[in-house]
């Protein structure tokens, strides 16, 4: 179940320890059943600290953070949802140093975390695509030439001519992508 959370409290209050975020992370990753991220087998067995799996194919040991970009941290998962709810709610990015600060973890750890999440927003797993009634329109950013100085006009630009271009697809009460295309004269659509 996806949940929109408002605020960093309510984040807490959703996973109020570890074993909330183990759980959140199996629902989501085990949604189609559980296997194994090394052999791909079905056959896996629980521990009875509920972190830990043994594959019944292959007899590897794995935890649900294997292969995930949460694998070979010791960073608790609460401090990653936390630093997820950070990054996706400052629309300006935050620093590895106040990162840092606010998780109460090194810098150096901060800068680790940024990278990785940076890296898995590109990959096309959080990428996936839109469903249902999808729409689409662009829009010229730049200023107008009557606002401009004299000196730096261009002789008949109007519209979005010379131009920057976004284009913006949004799924019907989903989510929103948006995209530079470049200047109108680069590129048509």
């Amino acid at each position: 179940m996806i949940q929109n959370f408002t605020s960093l409290f309510d984040l807490m209050d959703a996973f109020p320890d570890e074993q909330a975020c183990l759980d959140h992370l199996r629902s989501i990753r085990w949604r189609d059943g559980e296997f194994c991220p090394y052999c791909g087998g079905t056959r896996v067995y629980h521990f009875s600290d509920r972190k830990n799996f043994k594959c019944g194919d292959c007899r590897a040991r794995f935890s649900i953070k294997v292969g995930t970009i949460f694998g070979d941290t010791k960073l608790p998962l609460r401090k990653w949802y936390m630093a997820i709810w950070m990054i996706t709610n400052h629309p300006k990015g935050i620093a590895s140093t106040t990162l840092a600060k606010d998780l109460k973890i090194t810098q150096k750890s901060a800068w680790f975390v940024l990278h990785r999440l940076r890296h898995a927003a590109r990959t096309n797993s959080f990428n996936a695509p839109l469903k249902g009634t999808v729409e689409s329109d662009t829009h010229f950013v730049g200023g107008k030439e009557k606002n401009k100085h004299q000196s730096k006009r261009k002789p008949g630009s109007q519209g979005g001519a010379n131009k920057e271009m976004l284009l913006g697809i949004v799924e019907r009460d989903g989510e929103l992508r948006t995209m530079h295309i470049g200047d109108k004269t680069a590129r048509t659509l």
